[in-house]
């Protein structure tokens, strides 16, 4: 595992950064198929790019890179050894306020290992002094976030199925997000694999 003490490109600056799961190609796919389908069904959204899916754990927010290098290393000793699972993607969703629809989303079918990792890692959030919300954990994949929709569209959303995707999963990320325009720029920082412990991204 590589030390702490020799990482030293730190800077002041702080990064918006979150801790997600990398998914596959074949969810890569699916997402594609499915934001051509919505809108040929009339659906304008912020849709999410297949480069940029993944699985959200938790949103850290503004945080300076020193910060996110120590907990990387936290994260690194509480997981290590952590089993690898595969989780299955099997369900489309969304979230909808005053009867209309503002995130569509794909599911994950319950796993308890999956619930596990969150938990392990909310652990250490806590403990590093991370603001962390006392809510429940659903863990799901945006498509999109509406800005326009078809009449019916609820029964629309609720047609459409495809076949069940599992993504297996043998480390952690964590990211910088950087808002543009043209939508938002992941850099993977760390990763924290589970048995390589920390790898440091370029």
């Amino acid at each position: 595992m590589t030390q702490l003490k020799n990482v030293n490109y730190y800077n002041t600056d702080k990064l918006r950064s979150f801790i997600a799961i990398e998914t596959n190609e074949k969810l890569e796919e699916l997402l594609n198929d499915l934001i051509e389908r919505f809108q040929r069904m009339g659906f304008k959204a912020n849709w999410t790019k297949s480069k940029n899916v993944h699985l959200t754990l938790f949103f850290l927010g503004d945080q300076k890179m020193e910060k996110i290098a120590h907990l990387a290393y936290k994260i690194g000793e509480r997981i290590s050894g952590f089993p690898t699972f595969h989780f299955n993607i099997h369900k489309m969703g969304f979230f909808e306020n005053d009867s209309q629809p503002k995130v569509l989303w794909l599911g994950i079918e319950e796993d308890n290992t999956l619930i596990g990792l969150y938990d392990e890692i909310r652990k250490v959030l806590k403990i590093s002094e991370f603001e962390v919300k006392d809510t429940n954990f659903l863990p799901h994949i945006t498509v999109g976030r509406v800005k326009s929709y078809p009449n019916h569209w609820k029964e629309l959303l609720n047609s459409v199925t495809f076949d069940q995707i599992q993504v297996y999963v043998n480390s952690i990320g964590i990211y910088s997000s950087e808002l543009t325009r043209k939508g938002p720029i992941y850099k993977k920082l760390y990763t924290v694999d589970f048995e390589g412990g920390v790898i440091i991204n370029g």
